[in-house]
């Protein structure tokens, strides 16, 4: 990990030489450089080398970022900036027909876990005994935040009371972070899982091998229990509209950059609304 990091200074620092030699601002510099460093972030955190970056990899990355369900001017920023890169080492090779649609996709009806499946679900992780684990999906229920950003998360972007707390997440790929309150059950699990480690690592969820926790790991570990990462992020921001919460702030919460997204919840909920109604005079 020592050599990959230092391998990844290395090219960050060149890529901002050569934006500075062609005259960016400095504040450019920094984005192009922040942007790059997340897609090297997410390349190890899926096994692969920063320093030999293929076609295959950017596709992958454009791919998780419209799974993740970031804006279109989100994902073009990311583009540009890997395009950039692949001038400055003369590799065009490397975006040549990598395959994005400018036009916004058409998301499909969210989907989300009704109350009953919350609480098998949690029962169910709570019955395996993890407490790292049931830290994790407890946090993903409670704070919608997304798989990449909850493997980013350190102890550091914890603030807990005694029942109660907050969240900083960090969303590395539009340089912003937004604040998240802690229900007082969150806090609890968070506080039990912190209490059975004795180590001295930073990153808030680590693996097996006590290093940072991968987003593949953490897909993996709630496929055992049925369930994919994005029907919790989807249930989070479902229940708040449930309780009539503002559409603004929830897009906050959820770090949505496109209020059309955030849209689709009040959509569904409209849906099932109607439904009930319909069934009371069927």
């Amino acid at each position: 990990m020592g050599k990959q990091y230092s391998e990844i200074t290395n090219i960050l620092d060149s890529f901002a030489q050569y934006l500075a030699e062609k005259g960016r601002a400095d504040n450019t510099i920094k984005t192009y450089c922040g942007v790059l460093q997340s897609f090297f972030k997410w390349l190890d955190s899926n096994g692969k080398n920063a320093a030999a970056v293929k076609k295959q990899d950017i596709q992958l990355y454009i791919d998780y970022l419209k799974e993740e369900q970031r804006s279109v001017s989100t994902i073009n920023k990311v583009l540009n900036t890997i395009n950039t890169f692949a001038k400055s080492i003369d590799r065009l090779d490397m975006t040549k027909d990598v395959c994005f649609s400018e036009k916004e996709s058409t998301h499909a009806s969210p989907e989300f876990l009704s109350n009953e499946e919350v609480q098998q679900l949690l029962d169910k992780v709570e019955r395996d005994g993890n407490k790292r684990n049931a830290a994790i999906a407890h946090t993903l229920l409670k704070t919608g935040i997304r798989v990449s950003e909850l493997c980013l998360l350190n102890i550091s972007s914890l603030d807990l009371n005694h029942q109660t707390g907050q969240l900083v997440v960090k969303d590395e790929v539009r340089g912003s972070e937004r604040t998240i309150p802690l229900p007082s059950s969150l806090v609890q699990r968070l506080k039990e899982y912190l209490n059975s480690r004795n180590d001295e690592e930073e990153a808030l969820f680590l693996s097996n091998y006590q290093k940072r926790i991968s987003p593949r790991t953490v897909q993996h570990m709630l496929q055992q229990f049925g369930v994919h990462p994005h029907k919790l992020r989807h249930t989070f921001c479902y229940e708040l509209i449930e309780k009539g919460m503002d559409l603004s702030i929830v897009a906050q919460l959820a770090g949505h950059s496109d209020i059309n997204v955030t849209k689709q919840y009040m959509k569904a909920y409209q849906t099932d609304q109607a439904a009930k109604e319909s069934k009371k005079y069927a």
